[in-house]
């Protein structure tokens, strides 16, 4: 019919995709209470370790998948609502409009009008970044709008839109922790035996979201940077120090077994990046805190002797860090060098990165744990092993836990310190001694000190 008008109402598409982001986080939320309960109802044998590694590597995972659908859906309803109201405004962005002048330095070819998920769907971190230096500053202005969940976590587009946009994304996850996560409640007529514990880890694990308003607030006031945030896929980052063209030492510090978004508002997480930034003078370091992707986390003997030490486990987890670390490469500046740290576990993530294809100028474990297999040295790396005695350590030698190790590659420099108890036996198996290499504990002093001159010296 002649003078027909096809849209959409342009409100109502950005409260559906309101709708569809709530729904997203809350299927999330849902696992979250779900996985907390698998972890602490105590099920021995066989039957439970089946069904808890099928929850792990299936359930979990596909709960996890369908949270993120619901936020990719809600991402593609505000394109579709920005794109109508341009219509709207008569605004086509069209090839010939002067909106769509590429930056100076673009190189890629921009789609009309609004850029889209589309765009860079699939797309490895160096033609992310062509693609956003094609765009004008309008059209980036755009793009972080309609799609603040991408523009915070996508490898490629620039560290500093990343952090203003995962602002946005921090105030978002703020109102949904306050209006949609409502504090569970003791049901009394629930008369399984296994309900108290299964309440108390559900009600923990809702203590520990909320605990992190505090810490998100910092972020929107922007007094924590975020390099990635995406609850869904397990995934943050925090940037420690200033990351620029003045930059000469950039670090990616990958911490270790049980690390996890609490973590991060707790500052346990972080303390070791933020002593390494303040203890360069120049004001030229900076730290990037990584858990990009999920860790061994929950039940200890799960986590330790399942997860942690499972190559099919930390392979997944190797190519999410070698992309990030393209990004940070990006951003490098031509004479900057590029650390790893990575404490225990963190240590696994590292070289199953290098596996993919990461490069640094330097590697460095802190009682690191084994190493992937396949793995082989990388002959432009300097590799260096900070431990004391632990359990670990005596696990590896002894080999119960993988082939090869820190300890034990050639690669590797070696240093071993004395535990602050002594050299009595039981300290040689101490597992705080593990955690203790990775502190800021004043009786961490000497390898600090050389860990600091490690990576500072040239």
């Amino acid at each position: 019919m002649a003078g027909t008008f096809y849209g959409a109402d342009v409100a109502q598409l950005r409260l559906l995709a309101a709708s569809l982001r709530s729904a997203g986080r809350s299927l999330d939320g849902q696992r979250q209470l779900l996985g907390a309960g698998v972890d602490a109802t105590r099920w021995p044998g066989p039957d439970a370790e089946r069904f808890r590694g099928d929850w792990k590597t299936s359930h979990s995972r596909s709960l996890s998948a369908a949270a993120s659908f619901l936020d990719a859906a809600a991402e593609t309803v505000l394109r579709h609502a920005t794109e109508q109201e341009q219509a709207s405004s008569g605004n086509t962005g069209s090839a010939a409009s002067p909106t769509n002048e590429a930056k100076p330095g673009g190189t890629s070819k921009l789609s009309a009008g609004t850029p889209s998920l589309d765009d860079i769907k699939g797309k490895p971190a160096a033609e992310v970044r062509d693609w956003w230096l094609g765009l004008t500053a309008a059209q980036q202005e755009a793009f972080v709008r309609s799609h603040p969940a991408a523009a915070g976590n996508t490898n490629g587009i620039p560290f500093e839109i990343r952090i203003e946009a995962n602002r946005a994304n921090a105030q978002s996850r703020i109102d949904w922790l306050q209006n949609h996560d409502p504090e569970p409640k003791l049901n009394p007529w629930i008369l399984d035996s296994s309900y108290p514990a299964r309440f108390a880890a559900e009600h923990e694990a809702w203590r520990k979201r909320q605990d992190g308003v505090k810490y998100l607030q910092k972020v929107v006031e922007g007094k924590i940077q975020l390099a990635a945030y995406d609850p869904a896929r397990s995934s943050i980052i925090e940037l420690v120090g200033d990351y620029n063209a003045d930059t000469t030492t950039v670090i990616t510090y990958v911490p270790g077994t049980f690390t996890n978004e609490a973590s991060f508002y707790e500052g346990k997480a972080q303390e070791l990046a933020q002593r390494l930034v303040r203890s360069d003078e120049s004001g030229r370091t900076a730290a990037f805190v990584y858990k990009g992707s999920e860790f061994p986390d929950g039940d200890p003997i799960e986590a330790l002797l399942g997860e942690a030490n499972n190559d099919e486990f930390v392979a997944g987890t190797g190519p999410v860090l070698q992309e990030f670390q393209d990004a940070v490469d990006l951003e490098r500046a031509g004479q900057s060098q590029s650390v790893g740290v990575g404490h225990s576990w963190g240590l696994r993530n590292l070289t199953a990165a290098e596996i993919e294809g990461a490069r640094f100028d330097k590697l460095i474990a802190l009682s690191g744990a084994a190493i992937p297999s396949g793995w082989v040295p990388n002959p432009g790396t300097d590799y260096t092993s900070f431990t004391y005695p632990d359990l670990l350590l005596a696990a590896e030698t002894a080999g119960l836990v993988g082939d090869n190790y820190p300890m034990k590659e050639p690669a590797f420099e070696k240093h071993v310190y004395e535990p602050p108890g002594g050299s009595r036996l039981s300290e040689y198996y101490s597992p705080d001694n593990h955690s203790l290499i990775a502190s800021t504990d004043p009786r961490n002093e000497r390898p600090l000190e050389d860990l600091r001159e490690e990576i500072l010296s040239r």
